[in-house]
């Protein structure tokens, strides 16, 4: 029995079953995301982006993947004058704005505050003041930019070794960490009870980007008590002593490594959305939030300052040498030396016999 003919395959630009549309149909790879149509699914409020993910998904901390499908928004995406009136020039704490703290940090501490604003102001924008300030809103919002708030604490440790505070005493970085507690703290009482959406977003940034100010003071205050000590301090050193100071117990009395940093690293990581969330709810106490917010800061910053300094790792010990060996005055003193102690004496020096 004859077979009846095959159909005739379709030609090259048309669509197959399952293979979505044709390539004649799909989005010029230079034009503006913008302009493009939205999924069939999307519920999104903004063109093409993917709906909000569930409460309680996404990353605990740590090296975590980033919530599946979270949406990344910037001030560019809010209306002109609310993106001024959230950014970091004027909302964030005058503290964090202040012309003592290094530009470097300041400028770390903006680039965090004007990448979370808008995404924060997202999650909570149309929720009543109440609902806002809930526990399950605050896990979610900070589901959405915990791998962001992760990669900001990591940051800032390397900007406090090579940008320091200028104070030298431990008392100074725990009095300023207890500074920029208390303000942020009574930055985000006021602004939790103001209006509605734009309150609490500034009320909840001020918390996360208060976190890693404390990180930097805490690192800041390490790597001037290793200077002191005439000490090569690097990162790996200063994030283990972190660590070990708000509980860590694997790296006590050990020496500095990579693999060593690696873990300390991570559970600080880990604990870092928990921190931030009771560092939020101290500050929603009326007056008293503001003390409690500046004593714990000082707190824990004096707890960094009192554990022992590390022992000399032999990472430390090639950099203090290639510190020695590159320092050209050290080299020209050097040689000067030697040239005075050699055994011709100094030219135009010589001993009359």
């Amino acid at each position: 029995m004859a077979q009846p003919p095959r159909p005739a395959p379709p030609p090259p630009d048309s669509p197959s079953p399952g293979a979505g549309p044709a390539r004649d149909h799909w989005p010029d790879a230079g034009a503006n995301p913008a302009s493009w149509p939205p999924p069939a699914s999307s519920t999104s409020p903004l063109p093409n982006l993917p709906p909000p993910p569930p409460a309680g998904a996404g990353p605990a901390g740590g090296d975590a993947p980033a919530v599946p499908g979270a949406r990344h928004l910037t001030l560019a995406d809010l209306p002109p004058a609310l993106a001024e009136r959230l950014s970091f020039d004027r909302a964030a704490p005058r503290r964090l704005r202040s012309e003592r703290v290094p530009e470097p940090v300041r400028a770390d501490l903006q680039e965090l505050w004007d990448g979370l604003i808008a995404d924060v102001y997202d999650e909570v924008t149309g929720l009543k003041r109440t609902r806002s300030l809930r526990r399950e809103t605050v896990e979610r919002v900070l589901a959405r930019v915990s791998v962001r708030l992760l990669q900001a604490q990591r940051s800032v440790i390397v900007t406090a070794v090579h940008y320091p505070m200028r104070a030298d005493e431990p008392w100074k970085h725990v009095a300023a960490a207890g500074v920029g507690g208390g303000a942020a703290a009574a930055a985000e009482s006021v602004a939790a009870y103001g209006t509605a959406g734009a309150a609490a977003t500034i009320a909840l940034v001020s918390a996360m980007v208060g976190e890693v100010f404390e990180t930097y003071i805490a690192a800041s205050a390490r790597t001037r008590q290793y200077q002191g000590a005439a000490r090569s301090p690097d990162p790996t050193m200063v994030v283990t002593d972190l660590a070990e100071a708000a509980g860590y117990g694997g790296s006590i009395g050990r020496r500095a490594s990579n693999q060593l940093a690696h873990d300390a690293a991570k559970w600080l990581g880990d604990r870092l959305l928990t921190r931030t969330a009771s560092r939020f709810a101290r500050g929603l106490i009326p007056v008293i939030g503001v003390g409690v917010g500046a004593g714990m800061s000082a707190f824990n910053v004096n707890k960094v300052v009192k554990i022992p300094l590390r022992p000399v790792s032999e990472q430390e010990v090639w950099r203090l040498a290639h510190g020695v060996m590159t320092d050209e005055e050290y080299r020209t003193e050097r040689e000067r030396f030697l040239a005075v102690t050699g055994a011709d004496g100094p030219e135009g020096d010589q001993p009359t016999p």
